[in-house]
């Protein structure tokens, strides 16, 4: 198991911590919720009352690209994603960090690129000021603005991950990545 949790433990207030931890798959878990009160109320509404919501589907669409986004930057957090560990329990910690200064320069060039075209992307349907189907006052632009916000999150992530990483690193501390999936205890 890596100590690179260890190595940066600043003194922060408990709750900060469990915030800074857990908060991607926090509100990912509430946007699934309301995905699932919109799907249970407009499936009862059809089945007994012959009704949908107008806008139910272009909602929960937009809601799992934000799901999407905050739980590919809460698993870059936990640092529980694919990658070939078989290959990388066999490198030395130099050949380790290697491997993770590479890992994120592609991090940094693709989601950096996906970033950058994303925010003229945004303010143009920010500009058109079209609503979702079937309200009033909902603007296109909040589904929208997933990708900006969930890639500045990723990006947020990488660049936290490489210095928590290089202070371990440097401290002579193992770096080697968790084979395991999952959040883990640190």
């Amino acid at each position: 198991m890596s100590t690179i949790t260890k190595t940066t433990d600043l003194r922060f207030p408990n709750w900060l911590r469990y915030l800074e931890k857990y908060f991607e798959g926090m509100v990912a878990l509430a946007l699934l919720m309301v995905v699932l009160g919109i799907t249970i109320v407009d499936i009862f509404g059809r089945a007994a009352f012959a009704w949908t919501i107008d806008w139910g589907f272009e909602v929960a669409q937009g809601l799992f690209v934000w799901i999407a986004w905050l739980a590919a930057s809460f698993g870059l957090r936990h640092q529980s994603y694919f990658r070939f560990t078989l290959f990388r329990a066999k490198l030395s910690n130099r050949g380790q960090y290697a491997m993770y200064a590479i890992e994120w320069l592609l991090w940094l060039l693709v989601i950096g690129a996906i970033f950058l075209y994303s925010i003229p992307e945004f303010l143009q349907i920010l500009d058109s000021g079209r609503i979702v189907v079937g309200t009033e006052n909902v603007l296109q632009a909040h589904l929208y603005l997933a990708v900006p916000v969930g890639t500045g999150m990723i990006l947020l992530r990488v660049v936290q991950q490489a210095v928590t990483t290089t202070v371990a690193y440097r401290n002579g501390d193992d770096i080697t990545p968790d084979p395991r999936i999952g959040v883990r205890d640190e």
